[in-house]
């Protein structure tokens, strides 16, 4: 066997073919799944001919910059007022989010109540909820979102329609950044709409057939009560209860589905910093990690079925195929040093970047063929992002990638240091040590 043909086998092999058949075969499946989930649903959805009593439940800390917004949301609904509760769980929030609380309850006509809990966490704060409400569909609304004026209606119409499913996830949107943003937070928030828009508007369509819905968004959640309380309810011992319940309803709840209500749409606004983006990503990993850890019985489920709920492909997927990836970015360059020409090794980069810039478009073609005027309208407006994409994934896959290292070395929590200040003290304590060691 000849030496070039060895090198030719190493180059194209592990490092550069694993990546590309994981996620070709990724985006294979979910564009099938997703036009095969709309074929299936191309009846419409009958009306309601009878609106049941719903219960809508908003954890609060510190949101009075949001909760107005939100709470007027739901007062815009195309459902009938009088045929839902709004619980406002207050979760030991130190501003002035009761004033806005009695403001909206002078304003409003809705039934509207606030209850207090000594900063338990948000899971004490839903499971509160749950107990004090009584409605046949319970919704987990954070105070930060703003729903569309028919969400209700949608998500409210298909469980009706279908008795078999016991919760639902809806479309999230993230709203246009406003005008005076600095550079970089615009470019996070379009860049944030795209990924959105292929994550719910294909993502979550291709799970819901395949019943392989990960994670129900804990920004907007819809249970039939009977389904959720067949489960413990939300576990505090996770900082992704959101994962947690999901896969709760899976083992205690089999008789029910968990599908995607692409109809009903949820609007979130843009990511802060690029910090929060990074904070936000490492939580939602490590909760990936912990909730597999606590489920056993989910994660001996094969890996070898295409269709179902199994945990272990996810992880399969998203961790030890991750290190190859993690090999192709950073350690490629070094086979210039064992006779690898430097115009090949940069061929091969852009080879795979044009490969996921493919990919990423045809995901988001697949999102605009079905979405909605508004949305449809967004993406023409903000298309060009997409050519940029694959950096931004990359960017994505190295914060999952530090959420992986968080959940071995670090407790469970909700807050995550900033990463520059983590080097500046490092840098910092490098220093000391040369000054300490050395005597300058």
């Amino acid at each position: 066997m000849s030496t070039g043909f060895i090198r030719f086998v190493i180059f194209w092999g592990v490092w550069i073919l694993v990546p590309i058949i994981v996620d070709g075969l990724t985006t294979l499946f979910g564009l099938i799944g997703h036009f095969n989930f709309h074929f299936r649903n191309r009846k419409p959805v009958p009306p309601l001919s009878f609106y049941p009593y719903i219960s809508i439940i908003i954890p609060v800390y510190n949101g009075e910059k949001t909760l107005a917004l939100c709470v007027e949301s739901i007062a815009r609904q195309s459902y009938p007022f009088e045929r839902m509760e709004v619980v406002i769980i207050n979760n030991g929030s130190t501003d002035h989010s009761f004033k806005v609380f009695t403001e909206l309850q002078k304003q409003l006509k809705l039934r509207l109540g606030w209850h207090s809990i000594v900063g338990r966490g948000k899971s004490w704060a839903l499971n509160t909820g749950i107990h004090l409400t009584s409605g046949k569909y319970v919704f987990g609304l954070d105070c930060d979102v703003v729903l569309d004026k028919n969400a209700v209606k949608r998500f409210v119409e298909q469980m009706e329609a279908d008795p078999g499913i016991g919760a639902g996830t809806g479309y999230l949107v993230i709203m246009p950044p406003p005008s005076a943003e600095s550079r970089i937070r615009l470019f996070l928030a379009n860049f944030e709409f795209l990924e959105y828009a292929t994550t719910f508007g294909v993502g979550r369509t291709y799970q819901s057939v395949n019943k392989a819905i990960y994670t129900l968004s804990g920004a907007c959640t819809v249970y039939r009560r009977e389904a959720l309380l067949r489960t413990f309810l939300y576990n505090k011992s996770t900082v992704s209860e959101d994962t947690d319940m999901t896969f709760q309803l899976y083992e205690k709840a089999p008789r029910y589905r968990v599908v995607a209500v692409p109809q009903a749409k949820i609007y979130l606004h843009p990511i802060g910093s690029l910090f929060a983006l990074y904070a936000q990503r490492v939580r939602w990993q490590r909760g990936q990690l912990e909730v597999s850890a606590l489920h056993e019985k989910l994660m001996n489920k094969s890996i070898l079925k295409v269709s179902g709920f199994s945990p272990a492909r996810a992880l399969l997927i998203d961790h030890t195929l991750s290190f190859p990836r993690f090999v192709w970015m950073f350690f490629m360059p070094i086979l210039v040093f064992f006779g690898y020409s430097p115009s090949l090794i940069v061929t091969a980069y852009l080879l795979v970047y044009l490969f996921y810039l493919l990919s990423e478009l045809l995901w988001l073609l697949a999102a605009y063929i079905y979405a909605d005027v508004e949305i449809k309208c967004r993406i023409r407006q903000n298309w060009i992002y997409s050519l940029f994409m694959p950096l931004y994934r990359s960017l994505i896959f190295f914060f999952r990638f530090s959420g992986f290292l968080y959940a071995l070395i670090e407790p469970a929590t909700w807050s995550v240091q900033d990463p520059g200040k983590q080097i500046k003290e490092g840098l910092k304590t490098v220093r000391i040590w040369f000054q300490q060691k050395f005597h300058f």
